[in-house]
Formats: C-alpha cells, structure tokens, sequence
C-alpha cells in the first residue's frame, strides 16, 4: 500500500471517528488546543450525552479562559450536523454575546474542518442572518437565540436549547432585582421554546447559590452537573494551559475573596456568609429502619410540628414536623409554598395527621389565627397559637445551633422539600435574605421543643 493510500485512509478514519464522536470532532477540529486542555473531554463526552438524549440536562461551570463558549460552539455545529433538520437554541447575557456566539457556530459550520467531516451539511442561501439561520434540509431555523431581556419571536427548539452566560457578572447574580428578571425571563421566555424531545444545556459561573443554576440544582432539575474548579485541592492549576499555578496564586492575591470564589472555583460567593451551611440529612430507608429499631427500644419521645403562616402576598407558608428519637429531632415532613390557605391548610392537617404529631403551634400573625381555627377542625393534633416577639433575625440565629446539631432532615424528593432545605441553607446571618420564612419556621419549632422537652437536651 502507497503511503499517499494510507494516508488517505488514515484522515478518512479520523474524519468517520470526528462524525461519530464529539471529542473527535474537537480534536479534528483543532487538535493542539484540545490536547493541552485534556480536561474539556469529560465536558465533550456529556456534551455527547446530551446530543443522544442519554442525559436530558446538564449544567457546566469552569473558570474563565478554560474554552466552554469554545467548546460549546463547536457542539452547537456538530449537533446540526448530526442532526441537520433539527434545531439549537442558545440564549445568553446580551444581544452583543448572542450575535458573536451566533457568528462563530456560522463560521464554524462554513470552515473547512467542518465541511470535510460533514460535506452533506451547508447553509442555506436564504436564511443566513444572525439572528436565526439555518442549514438546507431544516425543517425550521437551525440556530437562533436572543439575550437576556430578548424576543424569540415564532421559533421552537428542536434538538438542543443551551443558556450560555445569563449573568453579565457578581453584581447582576446578587442583586435581586436582576436575578428575578433573569429567572422569568429564562422561565417565561427560554423554556417556553423547548419542543417535545428537546434537552437542555446550562453554563455559567457560579455567582450565587440562587441564581439560575443553583436554583435548579437545588430543585433537582439537573440530571449532571459538572464543576470544574480554577485550583485542585492541592492548590494546583486546572490546566496549566490555561492559566499556571504562580499565575492563579497571583491572580488569588489580587482578587477579591467573593469574585476569586465565584468566579474561580464556582462556589457560590454566599456560601460563607451562610449561618447554617449544609443541613444534617438521612434518606427514607434509612430513617424508617431507624425508627423501627427506636419504637422497640422505646427511644421516641415525641413528636411536634410549628407552622410559620404566610403573612403577605410574597410570604411563604412554612411547616416543619419533627419526631423527637434519642437526643436528636427527625424532620420528617415540610410545607413551604405560597399557596392560598385553600390549599395550605387540607396540606398542613393531611400531614400532621400522617405524621401523629402530638401538639403544633402556629405564629399568630394576622393570618395565623384563622388558619388555626380551620386547621383545627381538619386535624386531631392539638393546635397551639403563639405570639413571637422577639426580632425575627434574632430568633433565628438564637436558634441556629439547635437547628444545626439535632435536627436532621429526613430526604423527599418534592418541591416543597427542596425549596424548604434551599431557603434554610441560603440564609444570610447578615439577615440580607430576601425570604426567610423556613429558617424562621425552624427557629419556632426549636423553641417550641426546648420549652416542650426542655430537660431532655
């Protein structure tokens, strides 16, 4: 065989892999940039996840420079040309962002690297606008988009629907103004374009435990999340392709602790101005055999419940059973919604009756008093008003240590669960939280314990 024949051969082999495999088409791509950053391969293979239909979402956060808009354009093109009559859709901060990231998937799907792996796949000669364009064989615009703020006017996402960015930094992510604005707009506008069948990509760094990706998370929305860290645990560089150890070290002393964190080694700025950082959890099985063992030991001594009502239209209910087993207090029962009390109190009463808890006390606030009255004539609990005079914010961080050493939280995959254990651990000892209602239900429902069992701990 003529070495021109195997050579023939062997670039038609890497061709036939680049189609086949995500990561092959990077390499295929642009090989020394892949190769010195070796780490993006577990990104390209949940990319590939994701392109099958294996993972239906994902989430991804990297330090800046490490290649994600990069990596993430390239799939953008590979998937149309895996899938040329199907869709992406790829939202990201601003207009400006979207129009270049729209620019570099064109160009990459126009290259030669592209055309030599997919030659079957080129653009159509009237739909090519930046806004939304497409490849000839579409059954609609292959790839659209918007930023933040942004219409999508008449497109649907097919295939792949990607947020690349929504946040333009620290300060939009804590501001809660602007979070809210970003989440309804990614709710309202971003999911209301996903077609039947579609997955779902999100990338961004982690500013803060509530913003878009740290709200799903702690929703359970993501089947992977993959987080990738500027220094290892052995304060080493990542990839020293990307930025050396001296120079992140360096970059370390000259950033600001907030930023180098989020920014850096995606954990959420807040984190360390948490009071309660990461509750004490037990899974259902766990806890049932648990129980078991403590009902023949005789080792439950009782069980309580406190109901923090929702006093205006942005308050949430809250309501936290515990049974009390040894030295330790089992939550094995939340609400936490802003329903009407249509809805809240058949709720709380179906669970206090599930849960044989013995005496419940409710905030009497000015809602409090008649959802004690209506909730007493649902339940056999015995139901117990009480006026809290202390400052809010005091009461909880008076409490807090209780919370944090004998109460465990008995694991259920509901909204209410999540959304309850999330409002606890993103509470702010500054009291900066915009909503506050779980830790403050907690903080009764320890008080209501220790002034119940007030020898036994």
């Amino acid at each position: 065989m003529s070495s021109n024949v195997s050579k023939y051969i062997k670039l038609y082999a890497r061709q036939e892999l680049a189609r086949r495999s995500f990561w092959d088409f990077c390499l295929y791509s642009d090989e020394k940039f892949f190769k010195e950053r070796f780490f993006l391969k577990e990104i390209a293979n949940a990319f590939q996840e994701v392109e099958k239909g294996t993972i239906k979402s994902l989430s991804v956060s990297m330090p800046p420079r490490a290649g994600k808009s990069y990596i993430t354009s390239l799939f953008c093109a590979w998937t149309l040309g895996k899938n040329p009559t199907e869709s992406v859709m790829r939202n990201t901060c601003t207009a400006t962002l979207y129009q270049k990231f729209s620019y570099d998937v064109r160009a990459i799907v126009r290259g030669e690297k592209f055309r030599e792996v997919f030659p079957e796949i080129i653009l159509s000669e009237d739909k090519q606008n930046l806004g939304g364009w497409s490849v000839k064989g579409a059954k609609m615009v292959s790839y659209f988009g918007a930023g933040v703020g942004g219409s999508i006017i008449g497109f649907g996402a097919s295939k792949l629907a990607i947020t690349d960015d929504l946040y333009t930094g620290l300060e939009a992510a804590l501001s809660d103004t602007i979070n809210d604005k970003i989440l309804r707009w990614k709710e309202g506008t971003h999911d209301s374009r996903f077609e039947t069948g579609c997955t779902r990509i999100d990338i961004g760094t982690r500013w803060s435990i509530n913003d878009m990706i740290g709200k799903q998370m702690n929703e359970g929305m993501y089947e992977k999340s993959l987080i990738v860290s500027a220094l290892t645990t052995e304060n080493k560089s990542f990839c020293e392709a990307v930025m050396s150890t001296e120079e992140y070290l360096q970059k370390k002393l000259k950033t600001s602790k907030e930023v180098w964190l989020a920014e850096y080694m995606q954990s959420p700025v807040d984190i360390e101005g948490r009071l309660f950082g990461t509750l004490k959890t037990i899974s259902r099985t766990d806890f049932d055999k648990l129980k078991d063992q403590a009902i023949g030991d005789k080792e439950i001594f009782g069980s309580l419940g406190y109901i923090d009502v929702a006093d205006q239209g942005k308050d949430y209910t809250a309501l936290a059973v515990g049974l009390i087993i040894g030295k330790q207090v089992y939550i094995t029962d939340l609400v936490f919604n802003n329903n009407n009390t249509d809805v809240t109190i058949p709720q709380c009463a179906k669970i206090l009756n599930n849960n044989s808890i013995n005496y419940c006390r409710v905030e009497s606030n000015s809602m409090g008093a008649m959802f004690s009255r209506h909730l007493q004539k649902e339940t056999k609990t015995k139901i117990l008003q009480v006026n809290n005079t202390t400052n809010k914010i005091t009461r909880i961080i008076m409490q807090s240590q209780f919370i944090k050493d004998n109460m465990i939280f008995v694991e259920k995959n509901t909204v209410d669960y999540l959304q309850f254990i999330q409002n606890v651990e993103s509470f702010s000892k500054e009291g900066k939280s915009k909503n506050d209602d779980a830790p403050d239900c907690l903080a009764g429902l320890s008080m209501f314990i220790n002034s119940m069992f007030n020898k036994h701990f």
